[in-house]
């Protein structure tokens, strides 16, 4: 792995590629979207929303559209092409912790105890149309949720609550199929398996937890020296992002760390991968963005 980093104004919450990976668009708690270019590493555009932190980002199919996620509990939407905001989504009541997209529909995550799910008819770019926003379900929580994550299908949804709740949510009936009480404490990451018959969660109590998505059993818990703050994994092997800044490679089976890659000087707080599994970019409390190059 090898690395290159530049600084930013404050801790970085989110990381977006676009699909031809010339562009990568950060989020961060001093409120700003930024976008650099992936080859200079320079900084091409800095936006800011609101004056309060940006929690998670995604880049809509196309690469015209990003989407932002913020504590102010709006989800703001920005025209790559345009330069400019195009629409807000003031879906909740309290800060909106993370956004997923899939086939049409958002998902966003909030620390007013809920997990809504929308349909955006794309707005007409050109003119002064906005996107349609239809909230189409409203999942329910007894606590704030900290994060989500969809199956491969896009059937099923998984939530990790404040007080260290996984919740198995079938989507079409937005109902919940399982809530268990795996963590004490934040629910800081959590996803689905390829094959989406596991999950994988990771929280504030320094525990790796894998769950049968059918049985809603804990079927290994491996615990951890310091909490795991984000993480990818492909079913078998974790790539994990720690508290103290360190990238770790975990054998699942083994429940043991194999490699230990400094990176970060604070917490890792994000962390994207693409497709092949051999490219990396993390961002952490430190203000820095690292790219890494995963050599197997």
């Amino acid at each position: 792995m090898s690395n290159i980093e530049f600084t930013k104004s404050s801790a970085i919450t989110g990381i977006a590629v676009t699909c031809n990976g010339s562009s990568v668009f950060t989020t961060s708690q001093d409120s700003t979207l930024k976008m650099f270019s992936k080859e200079s590493k320079a900084i091409q555009r800095s936006v800011s929303f609101s004056n309060m932190a940006l929690s998670s980002c995604l880049i809509l199919p196309g690469d015209t559209t990003v989407i932002s996620s913020s504590w102010d509990n709006h989800i703001y939407f920005y025209s790559i092409a345009f330069g400019r905001q195009q629409d807000i989504l003031m879906g909740h009541d309290d800060a909106v912790s993370k956004i997923c997209w899939r086939d049409g529909r958002l998902y966003s995550a909030s620390w007013d105890s809920t997990v809504k799910v929308w349909h955006c008819a794309p707005g007409e770019t050109l003119s002064s149309k906005k996107h349609h926003f239809e909230l189409l379900a409203e999942l329910e929580h007894e606590v704030s949720v900290n994060t989500i994550n969809l199956n491969a299908a896009n059937t099923t949804l998984v939530s990790g609550t404040k007080e260290g709740t996984i919740s198995v949510w079938d989507v079409t009936t937005a109902t919940a199929l399982h809530q268990l009480p795996c963590h004490s404490g934040t629910v800081f990451d959590v996803a689905f398996s390829p094959d989406s018959r596991h999950l994988l969660s990771t929280g504030e109590d320094c525990c790796f937890k894998v769950i049968d998505v059918q049985t809603g059993m804990v079927i290994s818990s491996v615990t951890t020296d310091e909490p795991q703050r984000c993480f990818k994994w492909d079913g078998n092997t974790i790539l994990s992002g720690s508290q103290s800044g360190e990238l770790l490679i975990w054998d699942l089976l083994g429940g043991k760390v194999t490699e230990r890659l400094k990176g970060h000087t604070g917490a890792v707080m994000s962390m994207w991968m693409n497709e092949q599994c051999n490219s990396v970019i993390t961002g952490g409390e430190d203000k820095q963005i690292i790219f890494w190059k995963l050599q197997y």
